[in-house]
C-alpha cells in the first residue's frame, strides 16, 4: 500500500454516490458534454490540445476532468468499464501533463487544478478497491497536485481561490499532510472575510456569482463537517447569503441579472426564503422586509411579497446599483436601474453571454449596455465608485441619491424616487462638467417588450400589459435600436452565447449643464400617463402621474418629496 494515503478520508470527503446511467453510458461511446456546450466525440488517445468549438469554457472544464464524475460514480459501483475509462483517462492526463512540459497551457490554470485534484482523491477508494495496483501512480499525481495548491504564487482570485484552496483541504486529509489542510484552512478563512463583508454580501457583483459561492462555500464547510474539524473562521458570513439571494430574486422567480447573470433560479438553495422565491409563494416564508439595502452596492426594493389580492408574481420590483465597478464578475453598472412589474421584466441589465473578447461579451459588460448616463468624449475611470449619498425609505415613497464619478472631471448624479402606491420611478440625472456636454441616458427593455415612440415618450407593452417611458423637455433626441449588428446594440445575452433581440431606447442631450427628468410607470391593462404640473418654486418637479394603481400629483424639492 502506498505510504499516507487515507482511503477512509477519501471515502468521508465523498459526498455524491448517485448514477446517472444515460450519462455514463454516453460517456462510455465517448459522446462528451460539457453544459452549456454541445457534445463532442472524445478520442480514445486525446492529445489534451484539443479546442473542437474554440472555447475557453470548454478548454478550461476538459482540464477539470470533473466530466468524469458520473464514471467515477459508476465506477465506485463495480462497473468494470467505467472503471477501465476512469483510469485510462486520468492516468493519460496525468503522464501527458507533467508540472513542468504539460501538453496544454490549460492544464495547470487555477480552479481546474483544484477541480481536478478532488476527482483524483476521490478516486481513491475505488482504486484501491478494484485496482490496487494503480494507486503509486494516482498517489503521486495527488501529492503533485498538493504541492502545486500550496504554492503561493498558483493562487487565483474570488471563487477560483475557493475552489483551489478546497481542494488543498481534500488532499491533505487523504495524504494525511497535515500543513497542507491547515493552510487550506487559514486560506478559507482569509477569503470568507475578503469575499464576504460583515452583511454577508459576496464580492463578486454578480448576483449569479452570490448564488453559486454560496453553493460552493457550503461544499467546501461540509468537508469540515466531514472531518470533524472546527470550520475556518469567518464562515458565519455567508450564512446570510439566502436571505439576499432571496431579495435579489425578481418575482418571476429568476434571478436578477446584475453583472456575469444569465437566466438563472436559485432553487438549489435549500432555505425558505429561496424556496419561497422560487416557487411563486407556493413553499417556504418571504423575508420579513420589501425593501434591502446592502452596503456592498445593492437596492432590492419590491411592492410586497404576495398576498390573496396580489400573487407574488405580479408584485412590482426594482434594483438599483452602486459602489466600486471593478469586481470579478460585475460590470460598468454603477446607478443602473432594472424594473418589472406584472410579470414583465421592463427594464432588464445585459447579462453574461459568455467570458472572452467577443463583440457581444464586450458589449454586455460596458457601461454602454446598462441602464445609465453615459458622456461622449470623456474618459471612463474603470476603478469608479458610485456613493449612495441618501437612502429615505418612508411608507410613501423611496429616495435615493448617488454620486457618480465614472467620467474625468464630469460632476453626475442620478435621483431615483419610488411611488410606493403608484409603483413608478422617477428618474433625476443631472451632468455638468467644464465645457459643453453630450450626454445619452439609456433604457434597455427586455426581449419581450415592444416600444414605440410616442411624442415626450415611449410606449411600452407585452402581450396585454402597457408601460411608459415618459421624458421631460423638448431638446431630448429619442431613439431606439434593436437587433443592430454595426455597431452592435439591441440585444441582451439569456444563456451562455444565447442572444435576443431586446429594443434599447436612448435618450440624447447636448449642453454645458444638462438634466434628463424621466418617469418609468406601468398602466396595466391601459397605457399610463404622465403630465407636468406648475409648483411654486422653480426648483421643484411637479407631476401628475396615472398607472394602473390610479392617478396622484408628485412634488419633489431638491431635499423632499410631497404629494399634494
Amino acid at each position: 500500500m502506498p505510504r499516507g494515503l487515507d482511503i477512509e478520508a477519501a471515502r468521508r470527503q465523498t459526498f455524491q454516490h448517485s448514477v446517472n446511467t444515460g450519462e455514463v453510458g454516453r460517456l462510455l461511446e465517448g459522446r462528451l458534454t460539457m453544459p452549456p456546450h454541445a457534445e463532442w466525440q472524445l478520442p480514445h488517445e486525446p492529445t489534451w490540445t484539443e479546442d473542437p468549438f474554440q472555447d475557453r469554457n470548454w478548454c478550461f472544464q476538459f482540464h477539470t476532468l470533473r466530466w468524469l464524475e458520473p464514471i467515477r460514480r459508476a465506477a465506485a459501483k463495480g462497473d468494470a468499464a467505467a472503471l477501465s475509462m476512469w483510469l485510462h483517462y486520468t492516468e493519460d492526463w496525468t503522464t501527458k501533463n507533467p508540472r513542468r512540459n504539460p501538453a496544454s497551457t490549460w492544464a495547470w490554470v487555477d480552479m481546474a487544478d483544484g477541480l481536478r485534484a478532488q476527482q483524483l482523491c476521490l478516486g481513491i477508494p475505488l482504486v484501491s478497491e478494484h485496482a490496487p495496483e494503480q494507486l503509486p501512480w494516482l498517489e503521486y499525481s495527488i501529492r503533485d497536485h498538493a504541492e502545486h495548491l500550496a504554492d503561493p504564487k498558483h493562487v487565483g482570485k474570488a471563487n477560483h481561490a475557493l475552489h483551489q484552496a478546497e481542494s488543498l483541504f481534500v488532499c491533505g486529509r487523504v495524504l494525511g499532510a497535515e500543513s497542507h489542510w491547515e493552510l487550506a484552512a487559514r486560506r478559507m478563512s482569509s477569503l470568507l472575510k475578503e469575499q464576504y463583508d460583515e452583511q454577508g454580501m459576496n464580492a463578486e457583483g454578480a448576483t449569479a456569482y452570490h448564488y453559486n459561492n454560496f453553493l460552493w462555500w457550503e461544499r467546501a464547510l461540509r468537508r469540515f463537517d466531514a472531518e470533524g474539524l472546527p470550520r475556518p473562521d469567518g464562515a458565519e458570513r455567508h450564512l446570510n447569503a439566502p436571505e439576499q439571494i432571496a431579495h435579489a430574486t425578481k418575482p418571476d422567480g429568476y434571478l436578477v441579472s446584475i453583472g456575469d447573470t444569465d437566466t438563472q433560479s436559485p432553487q438549489k438553495i435549500a432555505h425558505q426564503h429561496t424556496d419561497y422565491t422560487t416557487s411563486n409563494g407556493t413553499r417556504g416564508a418571504a423575508p420579513e422586509q420589501a425593501v434591502a439595502i446592502y452596503d456592498a452596492g445593492y437596492v432590492f426594493a419590491r411592492s410586497g411579497w404576495g398576498d390573496d389580492d396580489r400573487p407574488y408574481s405580479e408584485q412590482t420590483y426594482f434594483t438599483l446599483r452602486f459602489g466600486p465597478s471593478r469586481r470579478v464578475h460585475g460590470h460598468q453598472d454603477g446607478t443602473s436601474i432594472t424594473y418589472s412589474s406584472s410579470g414583465v421584466n421592463w427594464l432588464v441589465d445585459p447579462g453574461k453571454y459568455e467570458y472572452g473578447s467577443s463583440t457581444p461579451r464586450l458589449h454586455v459588460i460596458s457601461r454602454a449596455a446598462h441602464n445609465v448616463v453615459t458622456v461622449e468624449g470623456r474618459r471612463l475611470l474603470k476603478d469608479s465608485d458610485v456613493e449612495l449619498l441618501r437612502r429615505d425609505i418612508t411608507p410613501r415613497h423611496h429616495d435615493y441619491v448617488l454620486a457618480d464619478p465614472s467620467f474625468d472631471r464630469v460632476s453626475l448624479t442620478r435621483r431615483v424616487i419610488h411611488s410606493v402606491r403608484g409603483e413608478y420611478l422617477v428618474v433625476i440625472d443631472e451632468i455638468s462638467g467644464p465645457r459643453r456636454l453630450t450626454a445619452e441616458q439609456r433604457w434597455q427593455l427586455g426581449p419581450e417588450v415592444e416600444a414605440e415612440a410616442v411624442n415626450r415618450s415611449v410606449a411600452l407593452s407585452s402581450g396585454n400589459q402597457h408601460a411608459m417611458l415618459w421624458f421631460d423637455g423638448e431638446s431630448a433626441d429619442v431613439r431606439t435600436v434593436r437587433a443592430q449588428d454595426d455597431p452592435f446594440d439591441g440585444y441582451v445575452s439569456v444563456g451562455w452565447k444565447k442572444l435576443a433581440p431586446a429594443t434599447a431606447v436612448i435618450v440624447r442631450k447636448k449642453g454645458a449643464r444638462l438634466r434628463f427628468l424621466t418617469v418609468v410607470a406601468t398602466g396595466g391593462e391601459s397605457q399610463p400617463a404622465v403630465e407636468r404640473v406648475q409648483t411654486v418654486s422653480r426648483d421643484d418637479v411637479g407631476l401628475l402621474v396615472t398607472t394602473s394603481h390610479g392617478t396622484e400629483q408628485i412634488t419633489i424639492s431638491p431635499d423632499d418629496v410631497v404629494f399634494p
